[in-house]
Formats: C-alpha cells, sequence, structure tokens
C-alpha cells in the first residue's frame, strides 16, 4: 500500500468515526432516521428555564396599569425582579389613574396588536361580555401552577380560604386573577376609639347601632363616605351584608346565585329590602356626616384623620392613598358592620382582588404564557410582602398571613383587617355578576339607585318606592335580553 493510499484510509476512518459518533449522541444526520426522536417544536435543552418558557426569544408584555390607591412601587419591584431572572423578557407600560377610559377607547378599536397583553382593572361595563365575546383568556390554570418559592404547592394551596371561590365564573370558566387582596368595611382612628372608649368590635346590629349613638353623642359623625361616589357606601354596607342577611334566613347558597345571574326578585328580594332599610334608619338617626355628598374620598378619609368623623367606608388601600396627610403616629383600626343578630351567625365582609387581573386573549400564545408566569411571580413571599409593606395590600398568601414574623412588618390597616377577620371568623367574600346586561331599561335601573344611595344614607328617601320601581326596569331589561 502505498502512502497516497494510506493518507486516504486514513481520512476516510476519521471521517467515518465521525459519523457514528454523531450518531451515537444523537446527531442530525439526515440519513439517521430510524431510531430519531419525534420532530419537536420545542427548543433545545439547555435553551429552556426551568418554566419551560425559551430564553432565546425575546418578549415584550404591553401593560396597561391603573394607578390606584396602592400607587406603583410596588408593581416596579416586582418588574425588577422578574426582567433580572428573564432578561429576554421586557415590559412596555402605560400606567394611568384613567385606565378604564383608556381600555375602552382600545376595545372599542378592535386593533390586538395594539391592545395591552395584560392589565388590572376593568374596562367600563365589566368583562362578562369580553369573556362571552372569547376576548380574554381563561385562568383556570394559574391556580394549579407551581410557586417559584414554593415549588412543592400550587397556587390554590397557598392561597388565603374563598379567594378561588370568589374569582369570577362565566360560563364555567374563571377569566380574572390577582395577586393582592383587598377587604371592605369602617376604618377608624384607633387611639381616638380607645379616647372615648367606644367599642372597637360590636358583634351583632344593636351593638353596632349602640356603638353609632354613643359616638354622635360625644359630638363626633359616626360615618363618613365619598358622597360624591355613592357606591364608596358599598365598601361597608354592600352585597356582603345582602348575603349575610341571606345566611341568616337559610339559603345564602341560592341568593349568591341568584344575585350572579340576575335571576328576579332582585331589588324586592326580602334581604335587599331588608338592607336598604335598615341604612335608612341610621340615616334617620344622623348617623351619617353632614356634607355628605360634596365630599370626595380624600376629604372623607381626612374627616377620619382630623377627627371630624368616628368611622369611614372604605378599603384596605386606605393606609397608602392618605399616607402624606396621616400623622407618624396614627394606627387604622377595622371593623365589619355586622347585621347579624347574634353571635351564632356568621358575619360576612367584603373582599375583592386587585393588581394583574386579565389577559388578552387575542395575542401569541408565548406572550400569554409569560403573561400568566409574571402573574404566578407575583405570588412569590418576596413580591406579596413587598406590597403588603409598602402599598398596603393585603397579601393573598395564607402563608404570609398565618407568619407571625411577616405580619408584624405590615401596615396598621393591614395587620387591623387581619386581626378582625381572624378573631371574628368573618367569611371573606367578592360579589360579582355572571351575566351581562346591556338593554338600556338596566342602565336605567342602576342609574336610578346610584341617584338615590345618598337620600337613602341620610334619611332623606323611603327605599321601598324606588326599589320597585329598579325592579321593574329591570324586568323590563330581562325580558328584552331573552
Amino acid at each position: 500500500m502505498n502512502k497516497t493510499f494510506k493518507k486516504l484510509a486514513s481520512v476516510g476512518l476519521v471521517i467515518a468515526m465521525a459519523v457514528i459518533s454523531a450518531c451515537g449522541n444523537g446527531g442530525n444526520n439526515a440519513n439517521n432516521t430510524a431510531n430519531a426522536p419525534a420532530a419537536s417544536n420545542a427548543p433545545a435543552e439547555g435553551v429552556v428555564y426551568e418554566n419551560g418558557l425559551p430564553k432565546d426569544e425575546k418578549i415584550t408584555l404591553k401593560v396597561g396599569f391603573f394607578v390606584g390607591g396602592y400607587g406603583r412601587e410596588w408593581f416596579d419591584h416586582a418588574v425588577e425582579n422578574f426582567t433580572a431572572k428573564y432578561p429576554n423578557v421586557s415590559f412596555d407600560i402605560t400606567a394611568s389613574a384613567d385606565m378604564k377610559t383608556i381600555l375602552s377607547t382600545k376595545i372599542s378599536a378592535n386593533d390586538d396588536k395594539e391592545m395591552f397583553d395584560l392589565f388590572n382593572t376593568t374596562p367600563a361595563g365589566g368583562i362578562v361580555s369580553l369573556a362571552q365575546a372569547g376576548k380574554l383568556e381563561p385562568m383556570d390554570d394559574i391556580w394549579d401552577m407551581k410557586l417559584p418559592d414554593a415549588p412543592d404547592k400550587t397556587v390554590k394551596d397557598l392561597t388565603l380560604p374563598g379567594m378561588y371561590e370568589s374569582t369570577t365564573l362565566i360560563n364555567g370558566k374563571r377569566y380574572e386573577f390577582a395577586a393582592s387582596s383587598s377587604f371592605g368595611g369602617l376604618f377608624f382612628n384607633k387611639k381616638l376609639f380607645d379616647e372615648h372608649g367606644w367599642n372597637q368590635n360590636p358583634k351583632t346590629w344593636d351593638e353596632f347601632k349602640q356603638l353609632l349613638a354613643d359616638i354622635k353623642a360625644d359630638g363626633i359623625a359616626p360615618i363618613t363616605f365619598p358622597g360624591m361616589h355613592p357606591n364608596y357606601v358599598d365598601w361597608a354596607f354592600g352585597a356582603a351584608k345582602l348575603f349575610e342577611l341571606a345566611d341568616m334566613n337559610g339559603h345564602a347558597d341560592q341568593y349568591i346565585e341568584n344575585y350572579k345571574t340576575f335571576t328576579l326578585p332582585q331589588n324586592k328580594s326580602t334581604e335587599v329590602i331588608e338592607h336598604w332599610n335598615r341604612i335608612y334608619e341610621l340615616g334617620q338617626l344622623g348617623y351619617f356626616a353632614e356634607g355628605l355628598p360634596a365630599l370626595s374620598h380624600t376629604q372623607s378619609q381626612m374627616q377620619v384623620i382630623q377627627k371630624e368623623a368616628a368611622m369611614v367606608s372604605t378599603g384596605s388601600h386606605v393606609e397608602n392613598e392618605m399616607k402624606e396627610a396621616t400623622p407618624a403616629d396614627f394606627d387604622w383600626g377595622f371593623m365589619i358592620v355586622p347585621f347579624r343578630e347574634s353571635t351564632d351567625q356568621k358575619l360576612w365582609v367584603r373582599s375583592g382582588t386587585t393588581n394583574f387581573n386579565y389577559i388578552w386573549a387575542n395575542k401569541p400564545e408565548l406572550n400569554k404564557k409569560w403573561a400568566k408566569e409574571f402573574i404566578v411571580e407575583l405570588m412569590t413571599l418576596d413580591n406579596q410582602q413587598y406590597i403588603a409593606e409598602k402599598a398596603g395590600a393585603l397579601p393573598m398568601r395564607s402563608d404570609l398571613t398565618e407568619d407571625a414574623a411577616r405580619t408584624v412588618n405590615l401596615s396598621s390597616s393591614t395587620q387591623a383587617v387581619l386581626k378582625y377577620i381572624t378573631e371574628n371568623d368573618a367569611r371573606a367574600y367578592k360579589a360579582s355578576r355572571s351575566v351581562s346586561i346591556s338593554d338600556p331599561n338596566f342602565a336605567q335601573a342602576t342609574k336610578l339607585m346610584d341617584e338615590n344611595t345618598i337620600k337613602f344614607v341620610l334619611g332623606q328617601q323611603d327605599p321601598m318606592p324606588i326599589l320597585e320601581e329598579a325592579e321593574k326596569l329591570l324586568t323590563k331589561a330581562l325580558e328584552a335580553q331573552k
């Protein structure tokens, strides 16, 4: 064998060995199809994160962020942490206190490309019709996702009791998710209550009325709220009290189902009539602040800080919203309005969900997956602790609220809410409707109630004639809807 032939043979052997090696290591030789795995669109191993999403695809999430009582510092903190962990993901944020209008404008434009990937407030008109039209992404799968800092637990496992059940259910699916909660009731100046020796935890309706009488006798308005926005009375006296009355009457589950679906009677149900008659009674006794119709939400909350009123009907965002105007030694207290007649009956409290509720359905699948990952990231203890401490939001993680070492650093309003709910075993529930009504008669019924709410509260209008008229309008709307 001459030298040239030996050299060629040697080269051929090297090439052959390389081919064999490539085949043995799963190489992509076109002829090696017998044992090759099925074709897959999944990213190659090593270019995905632990969550299975690709590292090498840049994603920008368009966010519509409502700037409310919680501010946005907590959100910026979460985004900073998330983008450090996933550097291929960035955020294009539009932040506004008027996000409802911005959302409605974008929805009307019907341009999916310009629409937000995710947003944290409902547009005007609510979400039912959007969900039914396929515009919103179902969120059911988020509840079964593993928590980044508790990988042996799902989101549902460590969410506060009642929050999953309170999520709006539309056609059997859940279209919202929130990483923090809120509670409504009466917030008060704890030191003022201490000074006067007023009852900070009335257990029954009679005890509550006695408290209001004691406060009025001391020359202070018992209750205030922003009359410019009549529905603020609902934070303390809203649908949760209807459910409490229904529970007292032995049919809470059926009542809640009727409430969700607008099953008649609504405005003329036993519970609604009793509810408004009780509020009307308080108004006739002069238990609401004078000048109520002209008050904004900050003005009414200032009345409590300045000791002009004892309690304000609002939500657990109050401390963060009023932090610039509140003395350093001010402590917020909290109570629920008890409609129950005895302590054997259940107390119901208005709960809510806030911060990143909705994902737009007509977006790329990868965008929606990353949006869900971000929402789950908001459930980590770090982010939960941050929003609780910095913004006064109530955390959704049950293991945080049960940890005394963590709750000691929360705002006074948050601590007051958690303490009250625990001590009174209150039933948290978020009221929601699962049916959308577009007939103009429904809008007229809603307007009629809004226009008369302050009159009920001030004892100036007997509720019954208004409830009867509102029921007639709602009945027409429901008949037209069929």
